[in-house]
This record gives structure tokens, C-alpha cells and sequence, in this order.
């Protein structure tokens, strides 16, 4: 449980301070911070943190300081991270209580709101298959703020989102054969039935009627059905519509073009654009955001049979270009290609952002901290650079040059679905791009940031639901005009 209080007499558990480099000094003259005093332990850096126990007035107290940098250059993410070592730090003593003891400098909805995801998304782990489990001790957290019942709301608001993230972290982190394209499908309908937004899921006949033949192809090899998943969200009939795609890929082997066994260990997490489509599509209707909303995805498995499609196959895709085959394992922009004609032709949507892990070079160009994107409409990309800044999910415009158009391009179709290894980032996002027209568009490629290799801050090992707040701060951008 989560809590606001105005004033906590007696706290119980650890106490938390969050502290700027400029303020630790006057911090240090409470008789709390007297065993601190001439001890190079803590400077209220950002990151910097340090817990002691001591006795004061015959009592044991635990206290955890939390720096945060510059007073002027405090940030969402800066809180999060911090608020999450707490939490974390709490399990490992085995406390069964947290107290913050907030200052006036955080009554702003949106630290706490930044503080309420940190505080949730820290207490997720992938752990429903261990029979030994780390116990998780911590129940009560408190925040202890003047004017506290006046900040319920934006608290409520990180909690859900939170919430709603590690539903995204945990589809991506379940197995493949686990989290198949109806399991995906189920949990859209599930969803949308308890938050507000309708689904429609055409199976693989209706896909084949929709002439979906590039998302068939890459579908062509597995034993699980493929399925097209439409969830439509109206908050504002007047308004215009927001069109979200995400790449559904429930379990990758590269197809015929296979990779390797250490290349496959985490390719669950193919489907981590599509997670956070649907998580994001949730929270935006639970939230009742006034904004037209409608999200796609093509979710299929890319398997091995003797039914595969193979390298030098030419499919006619939806929106009637042709394509080469270059490679089986470049399969993502293949089904999303055709999710993005769907979804411009078939539901008119304004504007479309499509979500995926898609190459490789993205992690390469940008690491596991940054998604690479690419965009045909620079005041549209400004709204979803805003929203990043708010959810800490950082994004990074990579160029939109039709010079590279040339390296998709096939003597023997219109198009290649692997351009080489140079720019494969861009050529990638050309490609889905390659059926847009003026539409405001954005691609983002999350291969790099949808995975943490290591427990850190508010991050667990495994899937990090990259994404879901990200898509839905920008629907709340958008609907805020």
C-alpha cells in the first residue's frame, strides 16, 4: 500500500529523505544526521545514496538518504530512480515499512506521480516460475507531504501507470509458449472489457481477405495461428485519431534464416512493441483521456517448418508493393508494414506511431538507454519528445533521408526487406514508413531500452514495458492540444 499523510509522528520502518546537493548541508544540522557529520559518505549527488541505523532516544532508526543532483536540474526520472533504491533497499533489511519525508519542493503533481510509478514499478520481478522466491517484506509506504489528500489524484495516476507497465513486463517476460498470438488477443479483450475500449480480432481467414499476405508469410511457419488485433478507444467524438502499431512477434527463431542459440535466449520479448500497445491502450482508456485512440497489432510467431517462407520469396503486401525477401529474420517490418496500411486505409487514423524491436543496430547505435526513431513530421515528433521527457523513456531522431530509400529498393521487387548492414536502423523505419504517405508518422525502435540485462533502480532483469507510459503521455499531450 501506498499512502499520503500530512505528518507522521511516529514512523516505523526506515525513514527516506531526498535531498539536493544545495539543502544537505542544512540537512546535516537536524540532530538526525549527527553520526553523518564530517563523514564522506553521502553528497547528495545524483544517485548517491546511503542508509544507517543508530540509536536515538532508545530507539533503533533506520534511515535511507536519496541524492538527487541540482535543485534546478531535478527531473521525473531523477525521482523514480531514487524513490526505487529506497523500496528496493527496504526488501533487502526486510523492513515491512517506508516513510518519505517529502519536502515542499516536491508538491507538484508531477513528482508525485513520478514517485508513485517509481515506487510500483520497483517492487516487480519475473518471478512466477521459482519455487524459492526472493521474499518481498515491504507493505506500507508512506509519503509524508504538507497538503497531502490534494496530491491522491496524480499519485493514483503513477500507481496505475506503474501498474499498467509491468502488465506490459510481464507479457513480454512470459514464454512463447505461453504468450501465443490468441493468448495476446484474450488479454486484449480482457482489457479493453474492464477499461473501456472495444476489440476485434480477425483470425487467419479474415487475414487472408484483408490480403495481409507479408504478415501471413512470416505466420506461414508456425503451428500457432496468427491474429489481428483492432482495439478502438473514443474519447472525444469530434476530435482526430491517434493510430498505434506494435510489432507482435510472440516468439522469433529468425525463420529460415535462423539465429543463433545465444541470439534466440530472449526473443520472448519480441513482442514487447505489442505489449506496451496494449498496456498503453488500457491505461488510456481507464483514464478516460479525451482522445480517439486506435491500436494494431499482427501477432504471429516466426517458426521453422517446412511451410516457412523462405529467403528469395516475393510477397505482395497489402498495400500492393512487392517485396524481396532478403532475410526471414528481418520478419517484424513485414507484419508491420501491412498493420500500417491497415490501419491508414481501413481506419483512417491522422496520425500513426508504430512501436517495435526491430533491429539489432539500434542497440548497437544508442545502447539499452535510448530507442532510435525516425519520422516524416518534425512538429508531431516534438509531442512525443515532450512526452519523453515527462516518462524518463528517452528517445533519439535518427534522419528521415531519402538517400537510403535506395538501399530498400530490389531489382527484382519494390522493395528489399533487408537493406545491408549500413543505417539499418533507418532503413528499417524507411521501410514501414514506406506506405505512410503524408501521414504524420513515427517509428520507434525499442530493441536497445524493451530489456534490462540487470536489476537496476526501477528496473528488474527481463522486459522493462518501454513504451506503455511513453505512448500514453503522448495521447495525453495530444488530447491536451
Amino acid at each position: 500500500m501506498i499512502q499520503l499523510k500530512n505528518t507522521v509522528d511516529n514512523p516505523k520502518g526506515i525513514c527516506a529523505y531526498l535531498l539536493f546537493e544545495e539543502d544537505y548541508e542544512e540537512k546535516q544540522q537536524s540532530s538526525l544526521f549527527t553520526e553523518l557529520k564530517n563523514k564522506d559518505v553521502f553528497s547528495g549527488k545524483k544517485d548517491s545514496f546511503y542508509t544507517t541505523s543508530f540509536i536515538e532516544d532508545h530507539e533503533l532508526k533506520t534511515i535511507c538518504l536519496l541524492g538527487l543532483g541540482k535543485r534546478k536540474e531535478l527531473t521525473e526520472e531523477a525521482l523514480r530512480m531514487a524513490v526505487a533504491k529506497a523500496t528496493k533497499q527496504a526488501n533487502k533489511l526486510k523492513e515491512r515499512e517506508l516513510t518519505f519525508f517529502l519536502d515542499q519542493v516536491f508538491m507538484k503533481d508531477k513528482w508525485i506521480r513520478a514517485i508513485g510509478e517509481g515506487l510500483t514499478l520497483a517492487q516487480y520481478a519475473f518471478d512466477k516460475y521459482l519455487s524459492d522466491k526472493k521474499e518481498k517484506t515491504l507493505d506500507n509506504i508512506v509519503l509524508a507531504i504538507p497538503a497531502a489528500p490534494s496530491f491522491k489524484d496524480a499519485l493514483d495516476e503513477g500507481i496505475f501507470l506503474g501498474a499498467m507497465t509491468i502488465e506490459a513486463r510481464e507479457l513480454t517476460n512470459e514464454p512463447g509458449d505461453v504468450v501465443t498470438p490468441v493468448y495476446l488477443a484474450n488479454k486484449a479483450k480482457e482489457l479493453g472489457k474492464g477499461a473501456g475500449f472495444s476489440t476485434t480480432v480477425y483470425d487467419k481467414k479474415a487475414i487472408e481477405k484483408l490480403k495481409m499476405n507479408a504478415f501471413l508469410a512470416v505466420a506461414s511457419g508456425s503451428s500457432f495461428e496468427p491474429v489481428l488485433i483492432v482495439m478502438e478507444y473514443t474519447g472525444n467524438t469530434d476530435g482526430e485519431t491517434l493510430g498505434l502499431v506494435g510489432k507482435g512477434i510472440t516468439f522469433d527463431t529468425g525463420g529460415l534464416s535462423l539465429k543463433p542459440a545465444n541470439s534466440m535466449s530472449t526473443m520472448q520479448g519480441d513482442m514487447g512493441g505489442a505489449a506496451s500497445v496494449l498496456t498503453a491502450m488500457g491505461a488510456i482508456a481507464e483514464q478516460k483521456l479525451p482522445i480517439n485512440v486506435t491500436a494494431v497489432i499482427a501477432a504471429c510467431d516466426n517458426a521453422v517448418s517446412g511451410k516457412s517462407y523462405r529467403p528469395n520469396d516475393i510477397l505482395t503486401s497489402r498495400s500492393g508493393k512487392t517485396i524481396f525477401v532478403a532475410n526471414t529474420d528481418a520478419e517484424g517490418r513485414l507484419t508491420l508494414i501491412d498493420a500500417v496500411d491497415y490501419i491508414l486505409t481501413e481506419k483512417k487514423v491522422d496520425y500513426i506511431v508504430d512501436i517495435a524491436t526491430l533491429t539489432g543496430a539500434a542497440e548497437i547505435a544508442l545502447g539499452q538507454k535510448i530507442a532510435p526513431t525516425v519520422t516524416n513530421d518534425e512538429a508531431f515528433y516534438k509531442k512525443l519528445k515532450k512526452a519523453s521527457k515527462v516518462t524518463g523513456e528517452r528517445t533519439w531522431e535518427l534522419p528521415h533521408d531519402e538517400d537510403y530509400l535506395e538501399l530498400i529498393k530490389s531489382p527484382y521487387a519494390d522493395l528489399t526487406n533487408s537493406g545491408g548492414r549500413f543505417a539499418g536502423t533507418i532503413t528499417a523505419g524507411l521501410f514501414v514508413g514506406a506506405v505512410v504517405g503524408e501521414t504524420p508518422w513515427i517509428h520507434i525502435d525499442i530493441a536497445g531500452p524493451s530489456w534490462a540485462e540487470k536489476d537496476t533502480g526501477y528496473f528488474s532483469k527481463g522486459a522493462t514495458g518501454f513504451g506503455t507510459r511513453l505512448l500514453y503521455q503522448l495521447a495525453k499531450e495530444m488530447s491536451n492540444g
